[in-house]
């Protein structure tokens, strides 16, 4: 019989396969070869000759490397329970033992991984030692354990967001697959190729999880990186490495080139059989990469996906595609459709808990609300609640309460819990430096200031949204794409006529730069005239004269209605703040000079001071000036403001209520979004950790107070 491979086995398990004994080539080959030769799937056909190949021969010796390929080629076409089962029938087995904490580690469960890591991981004398040698089977499977040793433990560190430790790993990684790569060379194994191509795939994922781009594009671009990259031999590998930069390139604000990756991924996978599910994700990112362009396009890519997955039994899969056609139909208003899907998904999730994760019961909540179903929402409300007590992560935390900040805006109508809830998601989602979804939330609070004060007309409200939006605008950071600036300069424009701040409004007209868009010239021409008749309108209300007349028909039209003006205004604002939050693929927040922290309590002393200028400063005496302004604006306006700032020539003093007898301020050189979120994150955290603690607050914090030493601790964490 021929032990040559070459049409049966795919090509990346063909070094392994013929390094193994030719007893076990035999007798794998025999059972492919009687049963399953006429397989169109040469990935299944492997799977099930190696499968039947441990069934058949348990007890005997059989190598590593055997273990090895059933392993991988079980994780690849997700054939869970038979790696639990065979994990069963060989407990001894390093390899299946290791593949089973592999599939934990997939579903989020950590359980024995540390254990499971150092078996599997080489000393570096053990290492040196093998790539010192010519390359054996058995030297072989121990270099690829330790290799895919640092990709679980990466991936772990990955998932709890913990990436100053991945760094550290991911640079002896790197050196571990280099050698690898170099060892195996001359015999040309592919399968160790394709284990570094995965390890540099995952690095790049990580960066991009960490919002990291610029670094992710550099590591990505590497000459070294690329060269490895180009080892890929098989159809799955080259169709990672294209969805990979695909995402990467998208995400790095290059959508054309993200979007051209991704359609010749998309036509490699005609030539892989099988592999619905993984299949599927290239679909749900081509949909995502539509999302914003065209509605009809990513309703397709989403539909495909759903077509790939349904009948597989993958019903994480099916929901969450249903989760995405939900929300995208909502997005185009196609609530009939929305609700279709919304049906299914729910009919799902009631037949199975454990498919009910944290973001599914936000997803059926959020789109719940969104088509009015206010029963359902708040059903699953309640089910996100005991999913978040049950994994109270910074992430669950951030969902449940953005869900929340919906709820009380929309079902049960509540302005205060409302606010609450926004701020509170706002906070969490900072926490994480999940700078996309804090722009989403910012602009949720700045859009709930504007309806507020559509409403009621009440100053504080347009106040509040127009300090948002300098938040959302320094959250970005300096983006200097022109059609960005266009939109800001626009809705910065229509802020300040609403404000009647005429001048100022005048001025970011004409910053507005020249651009081709058509919504942006039309949105241009509009605030324009607008302006106009708001300038002419007042020099006339000065004259005191009892009509106006315009020359233009839109003006003479707005001047018989004393709210048509602001209507449009704020027309223009709701359209384009939304383009704001769509606009940015990368954010890069501008970050707080913070010169000084002051602790002060009730009575104007301060307790606590941090100072990072060199200029001097009068500590009390600030703290005095602070307490003296929020007296004066009690005695004055009989209320509490639990913010306020004002501005001293180079210095801004932010100032933040904690409780009822503890302040916090903070004076930076800019007032933007980070040194307000500086100032919240770190009152909200003095204000927990005061909780159930009887501690005395009127005279100077001594070091070896709890307060001090917890201060410290925590200023520091806020500033790294």
């Amino acid at each position: 019989m021929s032990f040559d491979p070459t049409e049966l086995i795919p090509i990346e398990y063909r070094s392994l396969f013929a390094i193994i004994s030719p007893i076990e080539k035999s007798g794998i080959l025999k059972i492919i070869r009687e049963n399953y030769v006429d397989m169109k799937d040469k990935y299944e056909a492997l799977f099930l000759g190696l499968k039947g190949y441990l069934t058949k021969y348990q007890g005997e010796d059989i190598s590593s490397l055997v273990f090895i390929m059933f392993g991988q080629i079980s994780m690849d076409l997700t054939k869970e329970k038979d790696i639990i089962a065979m994990a069963g029938v060989y407990p001894f087995s390093p390899e299946m033992q290791f593949y089973k904490i592999q599939l934990q580690v997939d579903k989020g469960i950590f359980d024995n991984i540390e254990e499971v890591i150092t078996k599997s991981r080489l000393s570096d004398e053990n290492r040196n030692r093998i790539f010192n040698r010519l390359v054996a089977a058995d030297k072989l499977a121990s270099i690829i354990l330790d290799l895919q040793s640092f990709l679980m433990e990466i991936m772990f560190h990955g998932m709890k967001q913990e990436y100053e430790k991945i760094e550290e790993l991911s640079q002896k990684a790197e050196e571990v697959w280099k050698r690898a790569v170099k060892w195996v060379e001359s015999k040309e194994v592919v399968f160790v190729q394709e284990l570094a191509i995965r390890m540099i795939l995952q690095k790049s994922q990580i960066l991009m999880s960490a919002q990291n781009l610029d670094a992710a594009v550099a590591y990505y671009e590497r000459a070294d990186i690329k060269q490895v990259l180009e080892l890929s031999q098989s159809i799955v590998m080259k169709a990672n490495i294209l969805h990979v930069s695909a995402m990467l390139y998208y995400s790095a604000g290059q959508p054309t080139k993200g979007l051209e990756y991704l359609e010749k991924a998309e036509k490699l996978l005609n030539k892989v059989h099988g592999r619905q599910s993984w299949k599927s994700t290239f679909y749900h990112n081509l949909a995502y990469m539509f999302t914003l362009t065209d509605a009809d396009r990513c309703i397709e890519a989403y539909e495909k996906c759903l077509d790939l997955v349904e009948g597989t039994g993958d019903y994480q899969s099916i929901a969450t595609t249903l989760s995405n056609l939900i929300g995208i139909h909502n997005q185009a208003n196609r609530k009939g459709e929305a609700r279709k899907y919304l049906k299914r998904l729910v009919e799902i999730l009631d037949t199975s808990e454990e498919l009910v994760t944290p973001f599914r019961a936000y997803a059926v909540a959020s789109n719940a609300m969104t088509l009015d179903d206010y029963d359902l929402a708040a059903k699953y409300l309640k089910i996100l609640e005991e999913k978040v007590a049950q994994a109270p992560t910074l992430m669950n935390k951030a969902i449940l309460a953005s869900s929340k900040f919906v709820y009380y805006l929309d079902a049960e109508i509540n302005s205060e819990l409302a606010y609450k809830y926004g701020e509170e998601s706002l906070y969490y989602f900072n926490k994480q430096k999940d700078y996309l979804n804090a722009l989403a939330s910012v602009y949720n609070l700045v859009n709930t200031d504007l309806q507020f004060y559509k409403i009621s007309e009440k100053e504080r409200y347009l106040s509040s949204a127009k300090k948002r939006l300098n938040d959302l605008l320094t959250l970005v950071g300096a983006l200097d794409l022109p059609q960005w600036v266009a939109i800001k300069n626009i809705t910065l424009a229509g802020f300040e006529i609403l404000s009647q701040n005429l001048e100022a409004a005048e001025k970011y007209i004409n910053e507005i730069p020249e651009s081709e868009d058509s919504k942006i010239k039309a949105n241009k021409k509009m605030i324009s005239q607008l302006l106009e008749f708001s300038k002419r309108k007042k020099t006339e209300e000065e004259k005191d004269e009892t009509e106006i007349l315009f020359t233009e028909p839109l003006l003479n039209e707005i001047a018989t209605n004393k709210d048509a003006a602001k209507v449009m205004v704020m027309h223009i604002l709701e359209s384009t703040m939304e383009e704001l939050v769509q606009l940015p693929q990368q954010i890069d927040p501008i970050k707080a000079d913070i010169k000084l922290i002051l602790l002060i309590n009730n009575a104007g002393l301060t307790i606590y001071t941090k100072i990072f200028d060199v200029q001097k400063m009068n500590q009390q005496l600030i703290s005095n000036f602070i307490s003296a302004i929020d007296s004066f604006g009690k005695q004055l306006f009989g209320t509490t403001e639990s913010y306020f700032s004002i501005s001293r020539g180079n210095n801004i003093i932010l100032y933040q209520n904690i409780a009822d007898d503890l302040n916090l301020a903070l004076i930076v050189s800019q007032e933007n979004y980070d040194a307000r979120m500086k100032l919240n994150t770190l009152s909200k955290e003095i204000s927990e950790f005061m909780i159930d603690k009887s501690l005395i607050l009127n005279k100077e914090l001594e070091e070896s107070s709890p307060l001090f030493n917890w201060l410290e601790e925590k200023v520091a964490e806020l500033l790294s």
